[in-house]
């Protein structure tokens, strides 16, 4: 069959179009060939400035080397090497080049190691620390070994509390002793002493010994421990004085006779003189001699203040004193230190204080005998308070109570569910210690407790309701079946019947719900399974957005999820379907009113869009026309053209009334402008187009 002139026309475009595309595909290829070709070049380009680079070096290492060859022959070269490997050898061996070597980079080394050690604020775990502790602890146990005196001396000021401390721990052990010896004394001065003692904070030994030792510092004399001469000298107002610096020397001299006849190892040294009716005690320091003149007995603790003072003193005035040459004059102020010592005790005082003590013991005995008879009421009377609140807790039934061992003993019955008795016992204050229960479980039916024990048999949901009222157990709200056959089939002691009028299984209570908050046509459907809410039904566009509005006032943690998948807005769906039709064209032949080869699909598809839309629009009440406009490509009079839009137009609508579609719901219509007369074909025209026409609800 001849090809029409456009179908010729349409076969050469196609021809022109192929050789064009294969000639694009080769330009493709050529030009990505192009490009690989220019990457190629650029690497060989940078291999070649690199090997010429390296070329460049190498000639300039080897004029180097012709260089050295021309200064040093071949054998004076070897000559060189084999002397400069002799002398390092000979440095390698040699020790004391190597210390001296060491000796001046060490400083700058450990210098360094404790910058680097401040600068990261640790020294656990260094290899400075590490490497310089062993050799440290030797050269230290080396010193002491050799002269144990400038560590002696320089650690006096630190030693001195610390061996103060031990000394009065051990001291504390021997009062605790005299205490125990004590604690059998009845006497009257022995309970004042013993209540003194307990208002003071302080051990009964120390009250005693407070109260029996009576002594005076008479005399205090500060000597400079090498040359024996006195550096300061103290007394109480009313002693008659002697010669200060006799007696220094004195004190000297007693103490190196004892040492050169009686000491082996001439170290010892001496702590006590007693002389008639006096004492003197002595401390040493590295620098000085304290010595104290003393009058009866003097307690423990006034070696610790001599102690304590001598130690301020070397601390404040050590380098003085190590330069002391005679003159005391510089070491005048280290007199208030050496005030401290100037202690005192009279008998006058202490007869004084002991009958103090015994008005003392009079009113806190009296004092106690209230306290006690105070204490002992309020303790029946917490007891009883005790008992009276068991016996008005709800739970509790008391049947008996008794007093053994002075403990109070409870006997009666507690429901399980009522509260611990020791909470009723802390909130008076009383301990296991004080009362004991013992009770036989039973079940207390007032209507607290039957509620309680209805909540830990069914533990009901959330959304159910327990109301007790009369032995009646009301129910209501919604649960699911099984629990609702739970409740039925329970008897609880106390209930003589249960109602569950108001009380729904959750799908059918959730279903109601659901209506009453949706209010939906009666078009769409509702149903609940397993709390999940189903929408079913074909509303307008109107209706469907209001019934998706009102399911967000539902409670959303009451349903499982809302489904509303099956809930259709035929309306929008309508107005699609008619948005498609409208798209649709069909072509004709030329100058005739046959359809082009493969129109029956189209067709069909036009067909049941059509018939979706009838659907539709019955359902939403509303009546549809579908327009059938014809069309030509305006070749030849008008006549023609009519005639031939008008049977495209009937083709379609012949089509339509075959299969199904009612005559009255079909209409032809011309188009707005019928074109003739034209010269120039225009294929895309030579065909039939729809419009629908909708009337609103009839």
């Amino acid at each position: 069959m001849a090809l029409k002139p456009n179908q010729k026309f349409t076969d050469a475009f196609q021809s022109r179009d192929e050789f064009l595309n294969a000639q694009q595909t080769q330009l493709n290829g050529l030009e990505e060939r192009s490009k690989q070709l220019g990457d190629e070049l650029r690497r060989l380009t940078i291999i070649g400035k690199h090997r010429l680079e390296e070329q460049k070096r190498f000639d300039v290492l080897e004029m180097h080397i012709q260089r050295l060859e021309q200064l040093i022959p071949g054998g004076d070269r070897l000559s060189l090497m084999e002397d400069t490997l002799v002398a390092l050898e000979t440095q390698f061996n040699d020790k004391e080049y190597q210390t001296q070597k060491i000796a001046e980079i060490l400083p700058h080394v450990i210098h360094q190691a404790n910058i680097s050690l401040e600068s990261s604020n640790s020294f656990e775990g260094t290899e400075l620390v590490e490497s310089l502790q062993i050799p440290v602890e030797l050269c230290i146990k080396q010193s002491i070994s050799q002269d144990p005196h400038p560590f002696a001396d320089t650690l006096f000021p630190i030693m001195g509390p610390a061996i103060r401390k031990a000394i009065n721990e051990t001291f504390k052990n021997i009062l605790q002793a005299i205490n125990q010896a004590a604690e059998h004394s009845l006497s009257p001065q022995g309970l004042a002493w013993r209540l003194e003692a307990r208002r003071k904070g302080l051990h009964f030994s120390e009250i005693v010994l407070e109260k029996t030792l009576i002594f005076r510092v008479e005399q205090v004399f500060l000597i400079h421990r090498e040359s024996g001469l006195l550096i300061q000298h103290l007394h109480q107002q009313e002693v008659k004085l002697g010669d200060s610096d006799a007696i220094s020397a004195m004190l000297t001299a007693i103490q190196d006779f004892i040492r050169d006849s009686f000491s082996e190892s001439k170290t010892e040294e001496l702590d006590s003189v007693e002389i008639g009716n006096y004492t003197v005690w002595l401390e040493r320091g590295p620098y000085a001699v304290l010595a104290c003149v003393i009058r009866g007995v003097a307690p423990y603790e006034l070696r610790n203040i001599m102690r304590d003072s001598l130690e301020r003193v070397h601390a404040r005035y050590g380098d003085l004193l190590q330069a002391f040459s005679g003159d005391a004059v510089p070491l005048k102020a280290c007199l208030p230190f050496l005030e401290k010592t100037l202690q005192s005790e009279s008998k006058a005082r202490a007869q004084k204080a002991r009958l103090k003590s015994l008005s003392v013991i009079v009113i806190l005995s009296l004092l106690l005998l209230g306290a006690l008879g105070y204490w002992h009421f309020q303790s029946q009377q917490r007891l009883s308070d005790y008992v009276e609140a068991l016996q008005n807790t709800p739970g509790f039934v008391v049947i008996s109570t008794q007093e053994q061992h002075g403990k109070l003993l409870t006997y009666g019955m507690r429901d399980p569910l009522a509260i611990d008795s020791r909470e009723i016992a802390q909130t008076f204050e009383l301990s296991e210690d004080e009362v004991e229960n013992f009770w036989t479980p039973y079940q207390d039916l007032s209507p607290a407790f039957v509620e309680k024990r209805v909540h830990l048999h069914l533990k009901p949901p959330a959304t159910v309701s327990v109301r007790l009222e009369a032995n009646v157990l009301y129910l209501s709200g919604y649960a699911s079946q099984h629990w609702i056959d739970k409740a039925s089939a329970s008897i609880f002691p106390g209930i003589d019947r249960v109602v569950m009028d108001d009380l729904l299984e959750t799908d059918l209570f959730l279903l109601a719900l659901a209506k009453r908050t949706l209010l939906p046509p009666d078009n769409v459907t509702l149903v609940v399974q397993e709390r999940v809410l189903q929408l079913k039904g074909e509303v307008d566009t109107t209706t469907f957005e209001a019934l998706q509005k009102r399911i967000q006032a539902l409670p959303r943690e009451a349903f499982a999820r809302f489904d509303s998948s099956a809930l259709r807005d035929i309306e929008r769906e309508r107005q699609l379907i008619i948005q498609r039709i409208e798209k649709k064209n069909f072509y004709f032949s030329n100058e005739s009113a046959i359809f082009l080869a493969g129109q029956e699909k189209a067709l069909n598809a036009l067909l049941e869009e059509v018939q979706q839309l009838l659907v539709h629009s019955q359902a939403l009440h509303q009546s549809v026309r579908l327009q059938i406009i014809g069309n030509s490509d305006g070749r030849g009079p008008k006549i023609f053209n009519q005639k031939l839009i008008q049977q495209r137009a009937q083709k379609v609508f012949d089509w339509l009334q075959r299969h199904g579609i009612k005559k009255e719901q079909l209409m032809i219509t011309p188009p707005p402008v019928i074109r003739f007369g034209g010269k120039k074909a225009n294929p895309s025209e030579r065909k039939v187009n729809f419009h629908v026409f909708w009337s609103p609800k009839l």
